[in-house]
């Protein structure tokens, strides 16, 4: 009975929530990234610093904001870079165990029988 019930777990419910891990994994990921503010304030100032434009340091300034854009970009670039590696490594990942969930119960049985014809060879 014991088995049976393991056995429609594994491939009911089991399977479902093996599944939605990998989807809360990318949940996860999307939230601490804050991936769409990262794509909204991708040209924001880093740190919001900004130089006051005034007439006599327009130059200067430009400058100053360019620079501070541009670190900016590309601090957040890399930020989400690092949220794109890692949401496809959980979509590899989740897939993998998707295909291989359905195979581990079948490798208790397979296992031993193999073990035995192999030790007996």
């Amino acid at each position: 009975m014991f088995a049976l019930l393991l056995l429609s777990w594994w491939y009911g419910r089991g399977w479902l929530w093996v599944n939605r891990q990998s989807v809360n994994y990318l949940k996860t990921i999307d939230e601490v990234f804050s991936v769409a503010t990262l794509l909204k304030t991708l040209f924001a100032p880093w740190k919001q610093i900004q130089s006051a434009t005034t007439f006599q340091n327009f130059i200067q300034s430009s400058i100053d904001n360019f620079i501070s854009r541009f670190i900016g970009a590309t601090v957040r670039l890399g930020m989400l870079l690092t949220a794109l590696v890692l949401s496809l490594l959980v979509v590899f990942l989740g897939l993998i165990v998707a295909i291989i969930w359905p195979l581990i119960p079948l490798l208790l049985v397979a296992l031993p029988v193999i073990s035995i014809k192999m030790g007996g060879a």
